[in-house]
C-alpha cells in the first residue's frame, strides 16, 4: 500500500515538473494557452491515475477485512457490558452485605440487574439469605429502599433451609 502511494506521488511530481518545463518553453499567445490547458489535463490525469487503475478485487478484499474489526468490536463491547454488569452485581452485593453487618445481620446476598434507561446495568432485585428477625428484615428493607432504590416488592428474604 505504501509502495503504491509512493509511486503515485512520484508520478504526480514528475508530471508537474514536465508541465512546468513545457510551459516555460512555450511562447505566449494562443499556443501558450493551449499548452497550459494540456498541461492541466496531464496533471489531472496523473492525480486521477489510481482511480483509473483501481483493482476491484483488492477493494472488495479490503472492505471485507474492514468488516472483521467491526465484528470484533461488537464482541468486545458485549464482553465489556458483561464485565460491567458483573462488577455492578459484586459491588452491590458487597455494599448490601456491609450494610447488613452494620445492622448486626449475618447473611448472603444475591443481586439481579436490569439495563436502565441510560443503557447501564442497575441493581433491580435482591435476595437475602440468612436467619433474620422481623426487625432486622424491616431495617434492611428500609436501608435498601433508601440507598439503592430497590422497593420492598423486589426484595426477597429466605432462610438457609429454603435454599
Amino acid at each position: 500500500m505504501l509502495e503504491a502511494i509512493h509511486q503515485w506521488i512520484f508520478g504526480v511530481t514528475c508530471a508537474a515538473m514536465l508541465v512546468a518545463a513545457a510551459q516555460s518553453l512555450m511562447p505566449k499567445g494562443p499556443v501558450g494557452r493551449i499548452g497550459r490547458i494540456t498541461g492541466g489535463l496531464v496533471l489531472l490525469l496523473a492525480l486521477l491515475a489510481p482511480v483509473v487503475q483501481l483493482d476491484e478485487e483488492a477493494l472488495a478484499r479490503a472492505l471485507s477485512e474492514y468488516r472483521l474489526p467491526q465484528e470484533q468490536t461488537q464482541a468486545l463491547a458485549a464482553a465489556d457490558a458483561a464485565l460491567f454488569q458483573s462488577l455492578i452485581v459484586e459491588g452491590t452485593s458487597a455494599y448490601i452485605s456491609e450494610q447488613a453487618q452494620n445492622l448486626g445481620i449475618t447473611c448472603t446476598v444475591s443481586v439481579e440487574t436490569r439495563t436502565g434507561e441510560d443503557g447501564y446495568p442497575v441493581p433491580w432485585a435482591v435476595t437475602v439469605t440468612g436467619p433474620l428477625t422481623g426487625e432486622e428484615r424491616e431495617a434492611l428493607t428500609r436501608r435498601l429502599e433508601a440507598d439503592l432504590a430497590i422497593p420492598e416488592e423486589r426484595q426477597s428474604y429466605q432462610t438457609e433451609e429454603e435454599t
